[in-house]
């Protein structure tokens, strides 16, 4: 395999990781501009890759792409030290060359025999979809020479024929137009091995939309910080209902399952305007209470009922404490923004003292279901499944559980406002076409006259083993 960095500013801690298909190198994809550093990867004579250029990053996003997936899952497996937080797939499987689940055999052989020059050419056209793609493809065609992508394929097929160690990826998309990967065989190869299933029903074998694709996977710091900002100024403490009523639930939940003891250290991570803040430091009357949030938080909003406290402004996953440091650690509505869980998790337990809890509520993926039906954005929410697993690790747990709450509005033009202005809306760094917007608002279907978004809070209590 061959790698080159399309980005490499050198200060990120967050690099995206773009496994290529077959018959491409990193041309194609020069263009793409994202925040976080960003290799791709080709080339697939062989599976071996020197590591070495991504090993100091704190985070790796990877996406990988048609014959680029199963490369993608032998080099997730071969190298699990790295810390791979996310895995998302497009058009294709982690069988490449399947009659039921990949390509079918026939046509794998006929490509193989008849490859050339010629075509090659039709063959990116085919994954195109289009002439307009085509022509725009072509503008940054590869450079393979056909030996190499004869030997590839070559590669790819014994690679194939003994491999059975197939993984679970995080997110897939398959697109019902792919003429290279049959839509009901991408179907049929995800089955069992993906958290999340997402139809394109517009899109060709080659993502168009690839910069906009990796983007919304991101989780993008700098934009929840600004969104967060302004919305403490445009009302969100009268409109966030639902986050009012998850801070409730979480503290009568933290004081009916574990208890709150007076002159107790308590840690706070997104505390916000604290809508929960409010609730325990009124009846707990804490000896240190640390708040955190990535946003610079006015006094005014906090309204504490203690005059002493230490505020950081800080992205909770930076943060670092000595060990035993906290009675508790707790945070209301904030933990689904974050980058790499499974590592916050495993920093927290080291600063509990003996004895001590975590006290948490994040969203499942039934969150604002609505708008990702229509605009296929949304953040990529860890189930109650998923928290179960990871905090048994370093927790004996006292309650992993989910709600649906669902809020009515008048019309879906005010179902955007509300999300504008709680803040809720820092999944997508660029602008959401007009006709995307315009699709939801004629097409957002009502219930007795009401226009529903329903909140999927997950609540986690849990004592350090």
């Amino acid at each position: 395999m061959k790698s080159e960095f399309i980005t490499h500013l050198g200060e990120n801690k967050s690099l995206i990781l773009l496994f290529a298909g077959w018959g491409m190198d990193a041309t194609p994809f020069h263009k793409i501009k994202t925040r976080c550093d960003m290799a791709v990867i080709w080339d697939y004579e062989d599976f071996d890759i020197d590591t070495t250029p991504f090993t100091s990053y704190k985070n790796i996003y990877l996406f990988a792409w048609s014959f680029g997936i199963f490369a993608a899952t032998k080099f997730i497996q071969s190298h699990s030290r790295l810390p791979i937080i996310f895995k998302m797939a497009i058009n294709g499987t982690q069988f490449p060359i399947d009659d039921n689940r990949g390509i079918p055999l026939n046509i794998f052989n006929a490509t193989l025999e008849n490859l050339s020059e010629r075509s090659l050419m039709k063959f990116y056209h085919r994954i195109c979809g289009s002439s307009t793609a085509y022509r725009d493809f072509i503008k940054h065609l590869p450079h393979r020479s056909i030996i190499s992508l004869r030997k590839e394929l070559i590669n790819i097929h014994d690679a194939a024929s003994t491999f059975n160690n197939h993984i679970t990826w995080d997110k897939v998309v398959a697109s019902k137009n792919d003429l290279i990967f049959p839509f009901e065989n991408q179907l049929s190869g995800w089955n069992n091995y993906c958290l999340s299933l997402e139809i394109n029903d517009y899109g060709a074998h080659y993502p168009e939309n690839l910069e906009s694709v990796i983007n919304q996977n991101i989780i993008n710091k700098d934009l929840i910080k600004h969104r967060f900002s302004n919305s403490l100024n445009s009302g969100y403490e009268d409109n966030a209902i639902i986050q009012r009523k998850i801070a409730k639930s979480l503290y009568d939940k933290w004081v009916n399952l574990i208890g709150i003891k007076h002159d107790a250290s308590i840690l706070e991570i997104g505390c916000g305007t604290g809508l929960l803040t409010r609730l325990y430091t009124h009846t707990s009357y804490p000896s240190r209470l640390v708040l955190n949030d990535l946003c610079n938080i006015p006094t005014v909003f906090l309204n504490l009922n203690v005059t002493e406290y230490e505020f950081i402004e800080k992205d909770a996953e930076q943060l670092t404490f000595p060990c035993n440091s906290f009675d508790y650690i707790v945070s209301a509505s904030a933990i689904q923004w974050f980058e790499n869980l499974p590592g916050f998790f495993n920093n927290i337990h080291h600063w509990l003292k003996p004895g001590g809890a975590i006290i948490m509520s994040s969203f499942g993926p039934d969150n604002m279901k609505e708008i990702k039906e229509h605009l296929k954005i949304s953040l990529n929410y860890k189930s109650a499944y998923w928290f179960n697993n990871e905090i048994k690790r370093n927790f004996d747990i006292v309650l992993v559980s989910e709600e649906h709450e669902t809020m009515l509005f008048d019309s879906p033009l005010q179902v955007l406002r509300h999300i504008q202005s709680t803040g809720v809306n820092s999944i997508n760094s660029g602008k959401i076409p007009q006709r995307a917007i315009k699709q939801l608002l004629n097409n957002y279907e009502a219930t007795d006259g009401k226009y529903p978004l329903t909140y999927n809070p997950i609540y986690i209590l849990a004592k350090l083993k």
